[in-house]
């Protein structure tokens, strides 16, 4: 009895300091709605014209089976449309994947590739199918490719959607002229952060092929992205290990692949069909970086310190042969541990995982191929801002020399998992760093959405989801640039969990 009187304390006590947790991470929120109209309690500016959509997991469960892992959580869209007349208004609506119409159908989850396992787990007969059927749930991010609205995640496949509607259109799985993908390669990963190319309307993407045959090299394909089906043949090089991407950079003629020692085995991947148990971090190696030319497509190859990253925040060219290439680092790839359910809505497990997030800057040097690391100055008014990660920048600085980079905080007191702060770090001047915060809340990756008549890098909105664990609320936060104080707020009809990522797509309300 006392045992139990003393859990019960220990869990009352752990939600006191995490407020809405459990909201935030793991809970399903089974509501959609279209065009539910917002109230801020101060005036939207009426140059912002366009939608932020945002992609992320919202039901974790179908049937009598659950996901174990935040990754697999079946896809919802949500989107804040702002008409540009004052106005504002919120739509939600799950991605309409085949595995998640087949799993409705049968009231289960269907055979599709999951991250980690299910509970109670498949069948040996489904986890075949399974491996058959591939990774089919986009719930990481939104892209505006030449008109064609798109979700995706790490891999090739993505679904076309209405981003007026949120309707999922159909899937594409675009073909490449020129590359080969058939037997014995497995063409399936790519990144979930494409970047767009400097200059032109497309983007850059990477698509990754393993070889199924013992021994032999994988290969790399960099791909110019013209429309939601239609792609190009960059560069293609092969490479003995395949690194787990998430995101890559670019400057005005130069794409930079970090390839971090977090290396997929795909003879753990045919045995176990599971991506968490085939992907293993390798301590001793060092980061292999390949910098393709855009133009030639000559591949120049480096090394630099043993690291693990998935964002990238920017990268441009000092001059003709020194690049700047800036990344949230870490030191191994534990953090991929931490979005499994038992540790994310256990306090104890998930505040004890080893989180050090850190802003890094590289300078790479061309002609000496060599990859120099450089930390950046602390403010001690804000001495956590350099431990951001979802990083957002303003996107009229991609690939130029930039100064302002936004993101969230996870852990500000390096303590407990759940003490956010949505920060802004000046790469040029430490000085410059802000931070926003309330305790009990949660913002989530932001967005910068720059004034159509300012002349700074920092002159615009920064669109913020939050969820308000207090109360057990989101809301939409529009925050100053310059200052990192709020302007105004809505409140949404309902929870927002935890979601990844999406962007602003103008002129779509």
């Amino acid at each position: 009895m006392i045992r139990l009187l003393l859990c019960c304390l220990y869990f009352v006590a752990s939600l006191a300091q995490t407020p809405g947790w459990n909201l935030l991470f793991g809970t399903s929120v089974l509501n959609e709605t279209h065009k539910y109209p917002l109230y801020f309690d101060n005036p939207v500016p009426k140059w912002i014209k366009g939608s932020l959509i945002r992609n992320g997991p919202a039901r974790y469960e179908m049937g009598r089976r659950s996901f174990l892992n935040l990754f697999d959580g079946f896809g919802k869209l949500y989107s804040w449309q702002f008409p540009g007349n004052g106005s504002a208004f919120f739509s939600a609506k799950f991605l309409g994947s085949e595995c998640y119409n087949e799993s409705l159908k049968i009231n289960d989850i269907a055979p599709y590739q999951t991250f980690d396992d299910l509970v109670p787990p498949m069948s040996f007969f489904d986890k075949e199918l399974a491996l058959y059927h591939g990774l089919d749930n986009m719930n990481i991010n939104v892209y505006n490719f030449s008109g064609d609205c798109v979700v995706l995640s790490d891999t090739w496949k993505l679904y076309v959607v209405d981003c007026y509607t949120l309707d999922t259109v159909r899937p594409s799985k675009p073909g490449i002229p020129g590359v080969e993908t058939g037997f014995p390669y497995i063409s399936i990963m790519s990144v979930a952060h494409p970047v767009k190319e400097y200059g032109k309307n497309g983007h850059l993407t990477i698509l990754q092929s393993l070889n199924i045959l013992p021994d032999m090299r994988h290969k790399f394909t960099l791909v110019r992205t013209k429309s939601a089906d239609v792609r190009e043949k960059i560069a293609e090089w092969e490479v003995k290990k395949m690194p787990y991407l998430h995101s890559f950079s670019t400057t005005e003629r130069y794409a930079i692949i970090f390839g971090c020692p977090f290396y997929i085995d795909i003879e753990k991947m045919l045995r176990y069909s599971l991506p968490k148990y085939s992907i293993s971090f390798h301590k001793d190696e060092p980061t292999i970086t390949y910098v393709i030319d855009l133009k030639t497509g000559k591949v120049v190859t480096m090394e630099t310190e043993n690291i693990f990253s998935m964002h990238h925040v920017n990268a441009y060219e000092l001059d003709d042969t020194t690049l700047v290439m800036d990344v949230v680092s870490y030191p191994d790839a534990s953090l991929t541990s931490f979005f499994e359910m038992d540790i994310l809505m256990n306090k104890t497990r998930r505040d004890n995982v080893p989180f050090k997030p850190y802003l890094r800057r590289y300078k790479i040097d061309l002609k000496a191929s060599k990859m120099t690391p450089v930390s950046f100055d602390k403010n001690p008014k804000f001495p956590f801002v350099n431990m951001l990660d979802v990083p957002t920048i303003n996107e009229k600085y991609r690939s130029k020399h930039y100064c302002f980079v936004y993101g969230v905080v996870f852990k500000s007191d390096n303590k407990i998992w759940g003490n956010f702060s949505f920060v802004k770090k000046d790469v040029c001047n430490a000085s410059g760093d802000l931070s926003w915060s309330i305790p009990g809340h949660y913002p989530m990756e932001g967005w910068f959405v720059p004034n159509p008549e300012g002349s700074s890098e920092d002159d615009g909105i920064l669109m913020v989801p939050v969820l308000d664990g207090n109360l057990g609320k989101s809301y939409i936060l529009l925050l100053d640039p310059k200052t990192m104080k709020p302007i105004t707020k809505a409140i949404s009809p309902f929870q927002v969990p935890f979601h990844f990522h999406g962007r602003f797509i103008e002129n779509v309300f």
